[in-house]
């Protein structure tokens, strides 16, 4: 499916921030919003883009160029009557579309899982699909967003003037050629926003409702939006396997730290991830003083690390360097880091208590680890399921705490036998799950 982005307007509210540039080219979290619509269209398979500008669109066009340093297509279209509603620049686009096509704002960000679910619509020939949000707590100036009103998934009304409603306009749509007929039919009545057109298609019932259903979105119209924006932006970087420990405070040290001082600099995520091993050599060795102040550093220096290594994929997502090499990278570096941390603390407490029973407790410690991955892996691939804990899912940033507080505390032989006891504790649970969930995981 190919889109088209409307970019032609100046955006007047913003020119105190815009130096005299298209508001599209504002930075956001390290890319420019009209980088960030781009690749965030392309996330869901869109290569082909039709760009209609108009004010400054010649900065646009020198930023974007034909597309081939984001590995898509741009086709430019010029409105040279920009001055006027958004609709003129839809419909300036009409000969590249002859199928349906994805329609988006120059200056609406949005959440790539909504763009990717709108697309899945089995649309009629002429029908176009809005996405709503039902959320009515979703914008920042509820008196500038276009409001909704929804019956039986079918758009009844849209306006920004309505003061009965029951969702937003997010900015995204999926229409249909069909559309540039009610454009031109709204244009010859001057009426010539976008919005005029839409509501044509609202009386033919050609208009449906498309629930986002709480993903986030923002219109950048303001200074204030954009810092909204920024603020859904960062919130969206919590992932749903995050543990317990990451989502209610590692997420917001590292979400600080890339906002404050990686984002906007050329650091990309392979750097951070090779800074972790680095950190993990003084790490050892502080751990293996098993002494005051050296053991207490080193468990500051296992949560500072376990904080960090958040840093790397909030990077990449937030500028969409995400490689399946780095995924990997990442993984095969945390687990070195976990096995030397167990070491430099088992060998610490050997030298200084000189109670041989640690190494034992030790190996089983870094065996129940490697089992505990296995099995995660092995489950999830057989019965392609998530495992429901009754309690806490002890995950590695969890895992990490531990060990931290266990150095920090000096307490090395209880938070090993901790360990042991909530990694099997993990593994027996797992397994008696799975034959539960289906007898094909283990037949008889």
């Amino acid at each position: 499916m190919k889109a088209l982005i409307i970019a032609a307007g100046n955006g007047s509210r913003l020119r105190s921030h815009t130096n005299g540039n298209h508001k599209c080219l504002i930075p956001l979290l390290g890319l420019r919003i009209i980088e960030r619509i781009i690749l965030s269209a392309k996330e869901t398979g869109i290569i082909d883009f039709v760009i209609v500008t108009g004010y400054e669109g010649k900065s646009i066009r020198n930023l974007l160029k034909d597309g081939e340093r984001y590995g898509v297509s741009i086709t430019y279209v010029e409105n040279k009557k920009w001055e006027k509603a958004n609709g003129i620049s839809a419909l300036r686009a009409q000969k590249f579309f002859v199928k349906h096509f994805v329609l988006l704002m120059s200056d609406h960000i949005f959440n790539i899982d909504s763009l990717r679910r709108i697309q899945r619509l089995r649309l009629k020939t002429e029908e176009s699909a809005l996405a709503v949000d039902k959320n009515l707590n979703s914008t920042n100036d509820v008196s500038d967003t276009t409001k909704v009103v929804v019956k039986k998934n079918r758009i009844a009304s849209l306006n920004k003037n309505l003061t009965d409603y029951d969702a937003f306009d997010t900015g995204m749509f999926v229409c249909s050629p069909y559309v540039f007929k009610a454009l031109a039919k709204s244009i010859k009545n001057s009426k010539n926003s976008l919005s005029d057109g839409m509501r044509i298609l609202i009386k033919e019932g050609k208009l449906r409702a498309f629930d986002i259903r709480e993903n986030f979105w923002a219109d950048c119209d303001t200074y204030e939006d954009i810092k909204f924006a920024e603020k859904k932006l960062m919130k969206s970087l919590t992932k749903s396997e995050d543990g317990v420990v990451s989502r209610h405070f590692n997420r917001k040290i590292s979400g600080f730290i890339t906002k404050t001082f990686l984002i906007n600099t050329p650091i990309t995520p392979n750097i951070i991830s090779q800074i972790i091993p680095i950190l993990i050599i003084p790490t050892f060795f502080l751990l293996a003083t098993a002494t005051y102040p050296w053991i207490f550093i080193g468990g500051l220096l296992i949560q500072f690390m376990s904080i960090v290594d958040g840093c790397d994929g909030e990077v990449a997502r937030l500028k969409f360097l995400k490689t399946k090499w780095g995924a990997f990278f990442d993984t095969v570096i945390d687990r070195y880091i976990d096995i030397v941390i167990i070491f430099g603390m088992i060998y610490g407490y050997w030298l200084t208590t000189h109670q041989e029973i640690i190494w034992t407790i030790g190996f089983f410690v870094v065996s129940s680890l490697i089992m505990d991955i296995f099995t995660s892996r092995e489950i999830n691939v057989a019965t392609r399921k998530k495992i429901k804990w009754p309690i806490l899912n002890v995950k590695r940033d969890t895992r990490l705490l531990i060990f931290s507080l266990g150095a920090i505390t000096n307490q090395v032989f209880f938070t090993m036998i901790i360990m042991l006891l909530l990694l099997n504790f993990k593994i027996i649970y797992r397994l008696v799950h799975a034959k539960r969930m289906t007898s094909a995981v283990f037949p008889s």
